[in-house]
């Protein structure tokens, strides 16, 4: 997946308010290089709960969907395929192996 829209980092020190924080946490822990971009577009707030995950300077990400806040369940998603994970370790698990493919 391409990052190709109207998107804005999202620091370390931002929080969703909920599980999802776990989530970026465990990841960012396990990649340090990570990079998060929270998607900011004419949708209105659906938009908010919808983050793009890349490594370094790669233009392939892994989008991940929750909840109003943060909470769960979580859709994990590439160019290739989708996971629903309903807590923070099984998300992050899948956001791990989605950046690996």
């Amino acid at each position: 997946m391409i990052i190709n829209m109207d998107a804005r980092v999202w620091l370390p020190g931002e929080r969703t308010g909920g599980s999802l924080d776990e989530v970026f946490q465990r990841v960012r822990d396990a990649v340090p290089s990570l990079a998060i971009e929270c998607l900011e577009g004419p949708l209105g707030t659906d938009d908010e709960r919808r983050f793009f995950l890349r490594v370094g300077g790669s233009l392939e990400a892994v989008e991940v969907e929750s909840r109003p806040g943060g909470r769960p369940p979580f859709i994990i998603s590439d160019e290739y395929q989708q996971l629903d994970a309903v807590d923070p370790v099984s998300a992050s698990a899948a956001v791990l192996d989605f950046l690996k493919a």
